[in-house]
């Protein structure tokens, strides 16, 4: 018998680890599969902890996700073309630009060429090459179609990395935009108007109600102008780390979700990543079931993510995907509908990337309609701000103008 460590996900999707003996690895799987844990990655114990001693040395070495996304397309090619997985990974090493990916994929290739199997390899990177990807590597291999696989692992990966890109683009305009009016009107409050309306008050006329307010307003921001936004800064710290909670982050996805747009989007983002990533590891030749507890790992909101952890359970006691999804009820009934239809039919993995589409397309759509209504708001917003400061500065002109004609 031999040991083997391991790292698995249970059926709640929770990450195990520990030791288990078997005559080889092969039966080594089907014991933790009997335990209901999916095993991540699997080594013997001498090459275990030789890959902690590489992951000492690079751990601050990793691929992005860009760089991630055309690596497995050009993995995914040559091994289309012939090509080993060996000598796959030494031409992209070599082709490769910036030197964490290199040096990355040249460690990977060493343990390779040792004699472990790809995911096995990329376990001990796992800084690049996360749950999700090493799992949907393991079901290609284990399907004997490790090139097409990897090619649905880099659509998949590309599309992710194209509904990230336009997450973050989406709000950058936006948030330049109200960052600079916001650091022009207090400008405008804290340095203009007081030595501007001084003038006015040394002739010792009353000032008009809107010029009070804005002095009453500009008079604050001169006194605690520092405490308020150190006290927004500590707001913000305080508020990303209690995140770390999980029941403050738990509650606060929640909020998310019934928010009436944001929730919309959010439901939309998070299940057009897990239903790609369920269709890849399904079309890879991985259970349904353990294709659903790794691509669980892309559904990022707390709330969705418990409803995904009852859904296995239930399906696990024998109920259908679709019915469980369903029953979840925080998807969007879409994905399930889908499922149901992919699963009469027998092209459930078809079935999913095309609810993945949808829902991606049905993003695009928020996200540009949203940015039509934003963008403009913002600008009438801070556009009201700024007349209100200019007609409190010239309310006291004119009445000066007619006093003096008085």
């Amino acid at each position: 018998m031999l040991a083997f460590e391991y790292e698995a996900l249970d059926s709640r999707g929770k990450a195990k680890s520990g030791v288990i003996s078997a005559s080889n690895e092969r039966e080594a799987r089907e014991r933790l599969k009997a335990n209901a844990l999916f095993a991540t990655a699997l080594s013997p114990a001498s090459q275990k902890k030789a890959a902690r001693k590489k992951a000492l040395f690079s751990q601050h070495e990793v691929i992005g996700g860009r760089d991630l996304a055309l690596i497995t397309r050009q993995l995914a090619t040559m091994l289309s073309a012939g090509s080993t997985v060996e000598e796959a990974l030494g031409a992209i090493a070599s082709q490769a630009e910036k030197p964490a990916p290199r040096r990355v994929l040249t460690r990977v290739r060493s343990s390779v060429m040792e004699g472990r199997r790809l995911s096995q390899a990329m376990a001990d990177e796992a800084g690049s090459f996360d749950n999700l990807y090493r799992a949907m590597v393991a079901a290609g291999e284990a399907s004997g179609d490790l090139a097409r696989v990897l090619e649905n692992v880099a659509e998949h990966r590309e599309k992710s990395q194209e509904t990230r890109s336009k997450v973050q683009s989406a709000l950058i305009y936006p948030i330049v935009l109200a960052v600079v009016a916001v650091c022009v009107v207090t400008a405008l409050m804290i340095f203009v108007v007081p030595k501007v309306v001084s003038q006015f008050e040394s002739f010792g006329s009353d000032l008009p109600l809107l010029t009070q307010i804005v002095v009453g307003v500009s008079d604050f921001l001169v006194a605690y102008g520092v405490w308020l936004f150190g006290g927004l800064g500590l707001a913000v710290f305080a508020f990303i780390s209690a995140l770390r909670l999980p029941t403050f982050r738990f509650s606060v996805h929640s909020v998310l979700l019934k928010t009436p747009v944001i929730g919309r989007l959010v439901r939309a983002v998070n299940a057009a990543r897990f239903a790609r990533a369920l269709g890849t590891l399904v079309a890879g030749g991985s259970p349904v079931l353990e294709s659903l507890m790794a691509a669980r790992e892309t559904v990022r909101n707390d709330r969705m993510r418990r409803a995904l952890d009852g859904a296995i359970t239930q399906i696990r006691e024998g109920m259908g995907t679709s019915a469980a999804l369903k029953q979840a009820g925080e998807f969007p009934a879409m994905l399930a509908y889908m499922v149901a239809a992919g699963e009469k039919s027998g092209q459930l993995p078809h079935m999913l990337h095309r609810v993945a589409d949808y829902l991606d397309a049905e993003f695009d759509g928020f996200t540009k309609t949203a940015l039509s209504l934003l963008e403009p708001l913002i600008v009438i917003f801070m556009g009201g701000i700024v007349g209100a400061i200019v007609l409190s500065i010239m309310l006291p002109i004119l009445k000066l103008n007619s006093l003096v004609l008085s």
